[in-house]
């Protein structure tokens, strides 16, 4: 009998088919909204210099995870996202700073929660699909600004990834953020942001990668992404999978089932496994 990975993906879900495939509400708008994000994602990274040597005191072997903000925090951050201007959001941030917060909190913790209060408030009509664009253009502009001023950073040639959302998937700022972080731990990351599925494919083989990191929200996705997987698998079997996101907490079983190499829920699983998938995927 065939395992549940050689079945056709439409049979190993329970749920039924439909609710996969009913698109979101204003599904067109939204992907507008977040062209500017995706210029933004695709642009190249400055070639990194080399960095000093380390300070004599190591870093600690485990990160803790970065601390939730506050709602109060997040619903700050916001309301000068929707309103007013990228140098008042950045105020807010230096404000963080000032008070003990680290770039690492911001960029994992802060602003991923900002995207996704707009997100929800967009859905509730409480702000305009021109706010939200203007939302997702500043994200994109603060995230490059604590980039960048973390300096430059060192890059294992070996290390190299694509990151991708599926064809249907609108949340993508998520992605954005796990790709920053694992260029700050030595790895070089390109960016396909809800490209169809023979384009992603098309890019693959040219970057001639090692490791696809797969970004997805909810259940709506899991049917793509494993459309998805079985065709990169199909096409590259070189090339080893890894899935991430919210589809992991908010339907871990039907996530689980996806036929990918790994699934990691926190950046230091995605990390710790990454290293593990690419020297698997040595020639």
């Amino acid at each position: 009998m065939d395992s549940d990975q050689r079945q056709p993906a439409e049979a190993r879900f329970v749920r039924p088919v439909d609710g996969f495939c009913q698109p979101l509400p204003q599904a067109s708008l939204r992907r507008v909204a977040q062209e500017a994000l995706m210029r933004v994602a695709r642009l190249p990274c400055p070639s990194p210099s080399p960095l000093p040597s380390p300070s004599p005191s190591p870093p600690p072997s485990r990160h803790p995870r970065a601390e939730p903000p506050a709602l109060a925090e997040i619903e700050a951050l916001c309301a000068t996202l929707a309103t007013g201007d990228l140098l008042q959001s950045r105020q807010i941030l230096d404000a963080h700073l000032a008070a003990g917060r680290d770039k690492t909190w911001i960029a994992e913790a802060l602003l991923p929660e900002a995207a996704r209060l707009m997100g929800r408030r967009w859905e509730s009509d409480e702000v305009s699909f021109v706010q939200v664009g203007q939302a997702v253009g500043r994200l994109q502009r603060l995230l490059r600004l604590v980039r960048a001023e973390a300096g430059p950073r060192p890059v294992d040639p070996a290390r190299r990834a694509l990151f991708a959302t599926p064809e249907a998937e609108t949340h993508t700022f998520g992605v954005i953020v796990a790709a920053d972080m694992f260029r700050d731990h030595g790895w070089e990351i390109e960016l396909s942001l809800s490209e169809p599925q023979d384009r992603l494919i098309s890019d693959l083989t040219q970057s001639r990668v090692r490791l696809l990191g797969l970004s997805a929200a909810g259940p709506r996705s899991a049917l793509p992404l494993t459309r998805l997987v079985e065709a990169v698998k199909a096409a590259l079997p070189e090339i080893r999978v890894l899935i991430c996101g919210k589809i992991l907490h908010n339907c871990p079983e039907i996530a689980r089932q996806i036929p990918a190499d790994g699934h990691a829920d926190d950046l230091e699983t995605a990390l710790s496994l990454a290293d593990r998938l690419v020297l698997e995927a040595r020639p």
